[in-house]
């Protein structure tokens, strides 16, 4: 009944060993010790002349192997390993030369740009993206020659582009910097991921300083002409929603789907839609497919030399790449092509059709052609989507009878689309929360509506109205265009119902690693248990077997293979004739596997409930999100606060709330933050608090209610009203908070700050910044938010007992702040400085810096240490920075 099994040979020859069973499907030991291979090159240090004797060694041996008749044994595994680590060489950027442009970036000096734009450009709200290759670097206002150099480059242009496009040239002038990451524990490597596209470094400029020059590349022009002529049609055609999808699905243009649409699409469970993947490329092959088969079915020359399904095949390749082509070829569609692609040639070569295999190839060309494809969150869905479906079938259908009659037949139609939908989301479910926090309950029923309406309707329709109808007549293709708008309408509007249903998607806290095997684990052992294979039938010996060999002529050539195969037959180890399969330790395997994940489940579970409500120490933990403040107070007993939240100007361009706050908050497994203290209202501080207080629990919001600058954002206020947060004015709360041992004292602004405000001119934003004191056991934290001198003094002539353990420096390190009086009053041993790399303002100022050296304070700053984990048990502080050495405090 279960899938492990063993050989039982005829007579008295030996099983088969471990080695043999290895090897069994012998690609995918093969692409698992690639993809390890690629692993240890990403997390190892680099170890090129090691990998390079390991891929000669392990090929010396498989050739003396073979020339020996002897077991490679695994050799083959290590040998796949060390090209696996070495194809990722070419990646890291210790292996560039100086002929690259990240050479060029260190000294971030001015220099005349010149670049050819190779990706379709990202237009953004008031600027726009471009990526540039093949860039030539010259020094402005100088007469050296101009430096070609290897890699690419991000413009970010500020202004209205609308004529850029693929192949244009453009020149300019600007710096180009580093891409910096926000350096907190377990945070995204946007550094590696950009170098993994090639793409290393950042330059910014206007429309109105760029030189643009057309493509000198024909193709390229003919191919953006086509393109335009194709949006233009879409634009005539359709509008609003059902203009971007349209646009996503034959152009591969997903720039125009708004954020509450792409909202909508996840919550419903069908992202998926929205990139042209295999999904498209699957029904394109399908259609096509079909299509020429049945055209070369009428030719009798295709009938006779049994050439109908190979040539469909060879001929459905040309529409798969016409449309991977006009969609951009981006890299998921490139990973969709090649899928189709090795599934339809084995057709030509007359295989058996094994999916596994053909998805195995799939993943390994794609692998060899760009090895980082690896720790792309759409590789990763896709094939473990179609893994999951191809396994779970295999458990779950295994009887070959065909349908009797039609409504078996639909049942069992809908009954199979039902399970391969369930197959796919379950598959991709740890993936999906690892990636996206989210997992959709309506995704089965989303699915079997909108993929057939999508899928099997409006892409088909769209593609043969764009590539059939359009050469022939405009009007026939504007048509066609129009019944998928139609479509594309309805089912949008069925959509945003779908969402907004209240329980259509949930949020979820992020799974770790060993969390995610352990589920992949139960979820595969379960399958096994539930859906036992039937046990094979063996034959018992070679008396039993039928006579396969064909009635040949003996002179004839055919007949001599099947004259060896029979001589050797009976000498082989195992004779295939009395071979039988018997299902020993595959139940045993799985019962194994399903214990296992679940001991580990449940220890994992008891570990997170201990640590999150039965902690008795005070964590602080100053967070990474450049220029701006943020901190998350985990307190004993397990509640949680958040002093302010980050952000930059715009959260459509960046969200600091979604991207990094949000994030930091579900790998800790926190959903619920009872309270949120906003310092002030300025963006650096409150704009990642939008997304908080919309995703997460949140009982109740401190904040100073200043009016000058409080009705400037009705996002943050419209979600507090709607979700009945409690959020009192400033005058009437107390100011002293006490959550399980823990003091939380607000010493300022005044109550009356803003009565005082009509009359002093220097109680702007950040003069009015509530100041917070975090008190447990013998040690302090002093969050000033963005205080000035004139705030400083106010707050020392109070005469609180402001002295505390660390501090965080007030307004970034502006020389505005930290003033001699302040820091003696409060006379921190270390203060964290949170501001970004290559501000604009220049913080931490010089001056600051050596004003704390002076007062023989420690700082530790985020943009060079990163994030600062502080824990404080009441007697002993540490301070651990994201790089650096962790510092311990005894009081």
């Amino acid at each position: 009944m279960p899938e492990a099994f063993t050989l039982k040979p005829a007579h008295s020859f030996p099983t088969p060993s471990s080695i043999d069973r290895i090897y069994y499907r012998p690609l995918i030991p093969l692409i698992f010790s690639f993809i390890a291979g690629i692993i240890g090159a990403n997390y190892l240090p680099e170890q090129t002349w090691a990998v390079c004797s390991g891929i000669l060694l392990s090929a010396g041996f498989i050739i003396y192997s073979i020339c020996r008749h002897k077991n490679a044994k695994l050799s083959p595994l290590i040998l796949f390993f060390c090209i696996g680590y070495y194809a990722l060489t070419p990646w890291h950027s210790s292996s560039i030369k100086q002929d690259h442009v990240s050479f060029y970036i260190k000294d971030a000096i001015k220099w005349e740009i010149s670049g050819i734009i190779t990706d379709p450009p990202l237009s953004q709200d008031f600027r726009t993206v471009c990526i540039l290759n093949h860039i030539r670097l010259s020094r402005p206002n100088r007469n050296s020659p101009p430096v070609s150099v290897r890699g690419k480059i991000r413009v970010i242009i500020y202004g209205k582009t609308d004529n850029l496009n693929i192949g244009n040239r453009l020149t300019f002038d600007s710096k180009i910097r580093q891409f910096t990451n926000f350096k907190n524990p377990g945070g995204f490597d946007y550094f590696k991921y950009m170098t993994f596209k090639q793409v290393w470094g950042n330059a910014y400029t206007s429309f109105k300083k760029i030189d643009i020059k057309p493509s000198k590349n024909n193709l390229q022009k003919q191919l953006s002409a086509v393109r335009g002529k194709i949006s233009n049609l879409i634009n005539q055609s359709s509008g609003g929603d059902a203009n971007a999808i349209l646009k996503a699905l034959i152009l591969g243009n997903r720039q125009q789907i708004s954020k509450p649409l792409r909202e909508a699409f996840n919550r419903a469970g069908i992202s998926h839609i929205l990139a042209i993947s295999g999904l498209h490329i699957g029904i394109v092959a399908s259609f096509a497919f079909f299509l020429f088969t049945s055209l070369l079915s009428r030719f009798k020359p295709f009938l006779r030399h049994a050439w109908t399904r190979k040539g469909g095949a060879l001929l459905s390749l040309i529409p798969i790449m016409i449309y991977g082509i006009m969609a951009g070829m981006s890299p998921s569609t490139q990973r969709a092509v090649i899928m189709v692609g090795v599934f339809l040639l084995t057709f030509v070569i007359e295989r058996e059709h094994d999916l596994i295999n053909t998805v195995s190839i799939a993943a390994l060309i794609i692998l060899i052609i760009a090895p980082p494809s690896l720790f792309s969150i759409s590789f990763q869905l896709s094939f473990t989507a179609v893994a999951s479906i191809i396994y779970g079938i295999s458990r779950i259908f295994q009887s070959k009878e065909n349908p009797k009659n039609i409504p078996s037949h639909l049942l069992k139609t809908v009954l199979t689309f039902i399970i391969v939908s369930g197959l796919a989301i379950i598959g991709t479910a740890p993936l999906t929360m690892f990636y996206f926090n989210q997992i959709s309950m309506a995704g089965i029923f989303s699915n079997m509506i909108f993929v057939p309406l999508i899928g099997f309707a409006v892409v088909p329709a769209g593609l043969f109205s764009v590539l059939v109808l359009l050469p022939v007549s405009s009007n026939a293709a504007f048509w066609g265009l129009k019944i998928c708008d139609f479509v594309l309408s309805f089912t949008i509007e069925w959509v945003y119902r779908i969402a907004n249903q209240p329980y259509a998607a949930v949020k979820t806290i992020t799974p770790s690693v060993i969390e995610i095997i352990c589920a992949y684990a139960l979820i595969g052992s379960v399958l096994y248990l539930l859906y036992p294979k039937s046990e094979q039938i063996p034959h018992k010996g070679p008396q039993n077997e039928p006579d396969i060999e064909p009635q040949l002529h003996e002179n004839s050539r055919l007949s001599r293979p099947y004259k060896t195969i029979k001589s050797l037959k009976h000498r082989l180890p195992y004779s295939f004739s009395t071979m039988r399969i018997m299902p020993v330790s595959g139940r045993k395997t799985a019962l194994l596997f399903l214990g296992i994940s679940l001991f580990v489940l449940s220890a994992d579970i008891l570990y997170w409930v201990h640590k999150r409500w039965n902690k008795k120490d005070l964590s602080v933990s100053i967070i990474d999100v450049g220029q701006g403040n943020a901190a998350i107070i985990e307190m004993p007993g397990g509640q949680c606060a958040l002093i302010d939240g980050g952000g930059y100007s715009d959260n459509a361009i960046f969200d600091m709330g979604e991207k990094v706050i949000a994030p930091f908050l579900w790998r800790k497994k926190i959903k619920t933050v009872e309270t949120i203290i906003l310092t002030h209202y300025d963006a650096d501080h409150l704009n990642g608090l939008v997304f908080i207080l919309k995703h997460f629990n949140v009982s109740q919001v401190f904040a100073n209610h200043d009016t000058a600058t409080c009705s400037k954002n009705k996002d943050f206020v419209d979600i507090i009203n709607n979700k009945q947060i409690h959020y009192p004015l400033y005058n009437t709360f107390s100011k002293n908070i006490k959550i399980n041992g823990v003091m939380l004292k607000i010493l300022y602004p005044l109550d009356n700050f803003a009565d005082r405000a009509l009359n002093d001119s220097w109680r702007d934003s950040n003069n009015n910044s509530m100041v917070v004191q975090v008190s447990f056991g013998n040690h302090t934290i002093l969050f000033p938010g963005d205080i000035m001198k004139k705030a400083e003094d106010e707050l020392v002539d109070l005469n609180y007992d402001l002295q505390s353990t660390i501090m965080i420096a007030p307004h970034h390190g502006s020389n505005s702040s930290s003033t001699q009086a302040f820091l003696k009053h409060v006379n921190p041993k270390y203060i964290i400085i949170s501001s970004g790399r290559h501000n604009r303002f220049g913080f931490p100022e010089p001056d600051v810096l050596e004003r704390y050296e002076k007062n023989k304070i420690i700082t530790l700053r985020t943009d060079i240490n990163g994030g600062v984990c502080i824990s404080n048990d009441g007697n002993q502080l540490s301070l651990a920075p994201t790089i650096g050495e962790k510092i311990w405090i005894n009081k």
